[in-house]
């Protein structure tokens, strides 16, 4: 299993990541919560791990030398998601937080429960494959649905998300998001979803070293057995031959395909 990083000044904010990161969607995911001592630590971490997602106090005092230790982070491990985690940089620090490009922002006594840091971990994890799939995506859809409807679809579904909940979120009705898929000339949502999905299981699985299964049922498949239909209905294969063609980029490039109209 594959570590969550954390560059964190606050030892309360420590407590909770180490509690959170094995609760809920993240249980058994995770190795544990590597803490670096210092920006060049993280970085250290960073390079061995690239696609763990590191928890980070925009406000950690920067070392000698590091005007923006953030942007620097960034720089030099851009496959390193990073998540804010801590009170927000003063204008006068170190650290020139808002130049970092932070893929989830959790705000300490708001949103950091033990819940919101375990399904933050799945959403941010290996996240350069996410952002992958949203461009090409765009390169292959009308403008007006890459810019809503995909991006929804792709960061919607790490957990659970019908066609209703998807119409929700872009503050339609099904009924007139499926017109709208016709006019667009691809594929109805609830297709769209399920190989989304699907595509975040194995994106989990390549980064944390789990099986599908475990991915599949820590990513709310109330059994294996559902997920299992799933991949043979719109992949017509096994989930271990989705594996062996290439595990999420197969499914990426599948999803890519059925957006352009092949079969």
């Amino acid at each position: 299993m594959s570590p969550v990083l954390a560059l964190e000044k606050d030892s309360r904010l420590c407590r909770r990541l180490k509690v959170g990161v094995r609760a809920g969607a993240a249980h058994g995911l995770v190795d544990r919560v590597r803490f670096a001592s210092s920006w060049s630590d993280l970085l250290d971490l960073a390079l061995r791990h690239p696609d763990s997602p590191a928890f980070v106090d925009p406000a950690y005092p920067s070392e000698a030398g590091r005007q923006d230790p953030l942007a620097s982070l960034h720089r030099e491990a851009p496959a390193c998601p990073l998540v804010s985690y801590g009170k927000p940089a003063t204008p006068h620090a170190d650290s020139a937080a808002t130049s970092a490009g932070f893929v989830a922002r959790l705000t300490p006594g708001v949103d950091d429960s033990f819940v919101g840091i375990a399904s933050t971990v799945p959403k941010t994890a290996n996240h350069m494959s996410v952002r992958t799939l949203v461009a090409n995506l765009r390169e292959v859809a009308p403008a007006e649905a890459a810019g809503g409807l995909l991006e929804h679809v792709v960061h919607d579904t790490v957990f659970p998300c019908s066609a209703s909940d998807l119409a929700a979120n872009l503050d339609t009705s099904p009924a007139l998001l499926r017109r709208r898929c016709g006019t667009w000339g691809i594929p109805r949502s609830k297709k769209l979803l399920s190989l989304a999905r699907i595509f975040h299981v194995h994106r989990l699985a390549r980064w944390s070293g789990c099986s599908p299964r475990a991915v599949a049922l820590a990513l709310g498949y109330s059994a294996y057995s559902n997920y299992a239909r799933s991949v043979r209905r719109e992949l017509e294969c096994t989930s271990s031959e989705v594996v062996l063609r290439g595990g999420a980029s197969y499914v990426s490039e599948r999803l890519v395909a059925v957006v352009r109209g092949l079969p």
